[in-house]
């Protein structure tokens, strides 16, 4: 028998974590991620005797954020690609500069991660011990994201990890023809409540919007997440000529140089060339101060308003009548992006520990200010189509589990899936199944 025990991401968004062991106790951990709220923001404890790999599926910090802490006292070969342990260094580095959370690792166990780190490409079969293998297989997410086929004692489980079959400009989408007949899933519930609203008219609405601000002498604050979505609004700006001053800041500005660096990851590099070519870079505080009086289009983390530096842009933007904050990222309830949206104010407040700074803002939005879903996870109709354009064994149990999701998304995923003849459960943080 197979035991998969899920250490977190269950009926929540935040610290992914799932070991897969083998009858003979050989342990593999996918993803180990964590979240940025509550009290237990690590993957729950477990025996980690025998663990002989470890498998990240992308760099976002739900998946890989709490992935030093393996690497405290341990040296276990860490399977990846370049590109998503370059963007997970990244965003670890910025979680441990900019974080008030006394996290129990630091730069040393960061390094140790990377020391220990193999690069394997997609539809190549690793393996990691008798009778346990690994394939990475693309996911359509973000640049660099893969869904894990494991093969363990003749059973063959798919770990979706984040999926997006939809089309997008970054990357290509996620699909099934590689994917032999599997025992059991472990899949991303994301939106398995919601429908994505077209996405060419989307965009059309999203461009034109821009246009009017703009063209009006308005400028546009884009809050979005440093990792892919940023690239993304870019490159909707691309598609549709957008003309206007584009600038971009922080985080954004570093992933998108290093997206640069691997073609092959992008989906069609040219265009993403010719979009940085008419983007300023902002990487001066002088130099974003000019940017609040002038007229154009910012992008610029965090994509939920909970810092960064659209903190600094958003304060101009607010009491203009004639400007716009569009936000493209989801709106975590309780967020400052959520409240915009919901109530038309800004509150933030922010505080460091060990600088001299503090912030406290409520602010009535004067601006125009709307939401704009350029997900790049799967909706209801293309999870249900992903699940059923897979292939389970005859004599399985057509297992599923629903996790990487709220509560209700889980469960209700799951209890559509039971109508269906699978044998589908939302999982609770510890528990442990056998198949």
């Amino acid at each position: 028998m197979v035991t998969i025990s899920f250490l977190g991401g269950c009926r929540e968004v935040g610290r992914s974590a799932v070991l897969v062991e083998s009858k003979n106790g050989i342990k593999c951990m996918l993803d180990y991620g964590i979240r940025f709220r509550g009290e237990e923001r690590f993957p729950t404890n477990t025996n980690l005797e025998n663990l002989k790999a470890i498998a990240l599926s992308h760099s976002h910090i739900d998946h890989s954020g709490a992935l030093p802490i393996l690497y405290k006292n341990r040296k276990v070969p860490f399977f990846t690609n370049s590109i998503s342990l370059m963007t997970a260094e990244i965003l670890i580095r910025d979680m441990i500069k900019i974080s008030n959370y006394p996290f129990n690792f630091g730069y040393r166990e960061l390094e140790y991660l990377k020391e220990n780190s193999y690069f394997l490409l997609n539809k190549t079969r690793q393996k990691i011990s008798d009778n346990f293998y690994i394939t990475f297989l693309d996911a359509g997410h973000i640049p660099g994201s893969v869904s894990i086929l494991l093969e363990v004692d003749h059973k063959k489980i798919l770990y979706s990890g984040d999926i997006n079959t939809q089309i997008t400009n970054l990357i290509f989408p996620a699909n099934t023809a590689n994917i032999p007949e599997i025992d059991a899933l472990i899949i991303e519930s994301t939106y398995s409540l919601k429908e994505h609203p077209p996405r060419d008219q989307l965009e059309k609405k999203f461009v034109e919007k821009i246009i009017d601000i703009t063209d009006n002498g308005g400028s546009v604050l884009i809050p979005a997440f440093g990792v892919a979505r940023s690239q993304e609004a870019l490159l909707i700006l691309e598609k549709y000529n957008y003309n206007g001053k584009v600038f971009m800041d922080g985080l954004a500005r570093k992933i998108a140089k290093l997206y640069l660096s691997y073609p092959d990851s992008i989906k069609n590099i040219k265009a993403f060339r010719k979009a940085l070519k008419k983007t300023q870079f902002v990487s001066k505080p002088k130099t974003r101060s000019k940017i609040k009086n002038s007229n154009g289009v910012i992008i610029s983390p965090s994509g939920m308003l909970k810092g960064g530096p659209a903190i600094d842009y958003i304060q101009s933007i607010l009491p203009d009548p004639l400007s716009a904050v569009y936000l493209v990222g989801y709106q975590v309830e309780g967020t400052p992006g959520r409240t915009l949206l919901d109530e038309g104010i800004f509150e933030f407040k922010d505080s460091r520990r060990n600088k001299n700074y503090s912030l406290d803002l409520r602010v009535n939005a004067k601006c125009t200010y709307d939401y704009f879903d350029f997900s790049s996870h799967s909706d209801k109709i293309h999870l249900h189509n992903y699940i059923e354009s897979l292939n389970f064994q005859r004599n399985s149990n057509k297992d599923v589990f629903c996790i990487h999701g709220d509560n209700k998304s889980t469960t209700s995923l799951a209890s559509e899936l039971v109508k269906n003849d699978y044998n589908s459960v939302a999982p609770e943080t510890g528990e442990i199944y056998q198949i």
